[in-house]
């Protein structure tokens, strides 16, 4: 993929597209994807053995440029914020934020920063007004930041298409900006 000139600053951060030329950008993808939290954490299909095959996850997020739902490296290589709009059946109406640091950067306010720039960024930028945010019920980090950047609570819910197996996870949900009940969206 071609390098764009998009970035978001935030106080200590830069928020920008991942660019697949890059090697120190897909070896970032495998160190990250290597952590001890995400083995025990993620599917196995979304863990990146090598280079290649996170440069390929790199291009195979080519929406990203057109319409900006997709995942973002946080300068300077400390970890990834993302809004995604799930594109499996029975996936949620509304794009969903995450974000993953590295384990030394974890407990500093990285993940609020980022995650909070990109939510206000679509905001003001793209006009996108609902969100959901989904974590592991016992991640208490991710349910931090989710309530510091203002996500409202709903508890432990089943959540379908989030990966394309078309299974269901059972996950913490939290909303912003929904003007409708859960169910409405998928969830």
């Amino acid at each position: 993929m071609v390098a764009t000139e998009f970035h978001i600053d935030t106080p200590r951060l830069v928020i920008s597209h991942f660019d697949s030329l890059q090697d120190s950008h897909c070896d970032f993808l495998v160190t990250l994807y290597d952590t001890e939290q995400n083995r025990d954490h993620k599917p196995v299909h979304s863990l990146m053995p090598d280079r290649e095959a996170a440069r390929k996850n790199i291009d195979s997020n080519d929406l990203i440029y057109s319409s900006g739902y997709g995942r973002y490296l946080a300068y300077t290589k400390i970890g990834v914020v993302g809004l995604k709009f799930r594109k499996f059946e029975g996936a949620p109406l509304a794009p969903d934020v995450g974000y993953g640091l590295l384990p030394a950067f974890q407990g500093k306010g990285y993940a609020t920063e980022a995650a909070a720039a990109l939510v206000r960024w679509f905001e003001e930028e793209k006009g996108q007004t609902e969100f959901f945010g989904f974590c592991d019920p016992n991640n208490e980090g991710s349910k931090a930041v989710l309530r510091r950047i203002g996500f409202k609570e709903w508890g432990v819910r089943n959540i379908k298409g989030i990966y394309s197996d078309g299974g269901t996870i059972i996950g913490m949900v939290f909303s912003k900006g929904l003007t409708k009940d859960l169910e409405a969206y998928g969830i």
